[in-house]
C-alpha cells in the first residue's frame, strides 16, 4: 500500500486529534503507520516481520540522535550565554586600564604626532611604514635601511609624503618588512588606557588612543598575557 494512502487512513481515523500543522512524522505518527500498514497488508504477502523490527530500530535510532542534537545545541547555547556574559563582565573592568591591542588604526589629533607600534618576526635590512586615509591611498611612507626583531616604535608627525598638515581622524598604517629581499612578518598594534567601553551586536569594542578596538584583539592588560 503507497504510504500516503496510509497517511489519509491514519489522518481518517484519528478524528478524535486536532489537526496539527507540523508536518514531521513523530513517534506517534510512525506508530500509527506501522500499525496501519499491518492492518491494511496484502494477506496473501503480509509483512515481513523482519523488516517490521528494523523499521522500529531505525525510528529509535532516529529519534535517539535527534534528541542527543538538540541537547548539544542546548548547551551550546548555553556555553554562549556564559562567555558572553564573562566577558561583558571583564571589558567593564577595563576602562582606565592600560592595554595592548592588535590594530592597523592610528588617531591623528589636532597639531599632534601619532605613535605606532609594530612588531617584527625577525630583523629587517629594509622596512618601509606606510599611512593610507580613508580612501585607502597611500599618504606617507616611511624608508628606513633596517630594524631589529621584536617590538619597535615609529612616531608619525602627522604631515604627508608633500609636507601637508593632515586633518584629524582615523588613519591606516602598515608595515612591510624584508631581509636581504625575504618578507618579514611583521604585527601592527596600539598601546594605551581604555577610555570607553561600548557594548555592540557584533561584540564588545574598546576605545584606545581614539580608536575602536575589539576585546578579542587585546593582547595584554598591565603586563599580563591575555591569550
Amino acid at each position: 500500500m503507497e504510504i500516503s494512502n496510509l497517511a489519509n487512513l491514519i489522518e481518517s481515523g484519528s478524528s478524535g486529534q486536532a489537526n496539527k500543522p507540523n508536518t514531521e512524522l513523530g513517534q506517534q505518527e510512525f506508530l500509527q503507520l506501522l500499525i496501519a500498514q499491518m492492518r491494511h497488508q496484502d494477506p496473501i504477502n503480509p509483512m515481513d516481520g523482519t523488516e517490521f523490527a528494523s523499521q522500529l530500530a531505525q525510528f529509535n535510532s532516529v529519534e535517539q540522535l535527534i534528541g542527543v542534537n538538540e541537547g548539544i545545541e542546548t548547551l551550546r547555547n548555553s556555553q554562549e550565554l556564559m562567555s558572553s556574559s564573562l566577558t561583558n563582565s571583564m571589558a567593564a573592568s577595563l576602562t582606565g586600564q592600560s592595554v595592548k591591542a592588535l590594530s592597523d588604526q592610528v588617531y591623528l589629533e589636532p597639531a599632534q604626532s601619532a605613535s605606532v607600534s609594530y612588531k617584527l618576526q625577525n630583523s629587517a635590512s629594509q622596512l618601509d611604514i606606510i599611512v593610507r586615509g580613508a580612501d585607502g591611498n597611500e599618504i606617507r611612507r616611511e624608508t628606513m635601511a633596517g630594524a631589529p626583531a621584536g617590538e619597535n616604535q615609529w612616531i608619525w608627525d602627522g604631515y604627508n609624503n608633500s609636507g601637508e598638515r593632515m586633518g584629524e581622524g582615523n588613519y591606516t598604517v602598515e608595515v612591510v618588512a624584508s631581509n636581504e629581499g625575504a618578507a618579514v612578518e611583521s604585527l601592527v598594534y596600539t598601546e594605551g588606557i581604555v577610555d570607553k567601553v561600548r557594548f555592540t551586536g557584533q561584540g564588545v569594542l574598546l576605545t584606545v588612543n581614539g580608536v575602536e578596538i575589539p576585546i578579542g584583539d587585546v593582547e595584554e592588560v598591565r603586563g599580563k598575557h591575555l591569550m
